[in-house]
């Protein structure tokens, strides 16, 4: 989702973008907003992804 902000916030550090992304407790919760869309209904919606590490 914050690849939609704006030309350069695909350059920018994550977890900086989480303080103002407007999902307050995505960097808490260690959680990352995506973007999908329905063909059939033609809507977006957000869903929170919880982060993993490897």
């Amino acid at each position: 989702m914050m690849d939609f902000f704006d030309d350069y916030s695909a350059y920018l550090d994550i977890e900086g973008m989480k303080l103002f992304d407007g999902y307050p407790t995505d960097q808490k919760e260690h959680s990352c907003p995506h973007v999908f869309y329905c063909e059939k209904c033609n809507t977006n919606t957000t869903v929170l992804i919880s982060e993993y590490e490897l």
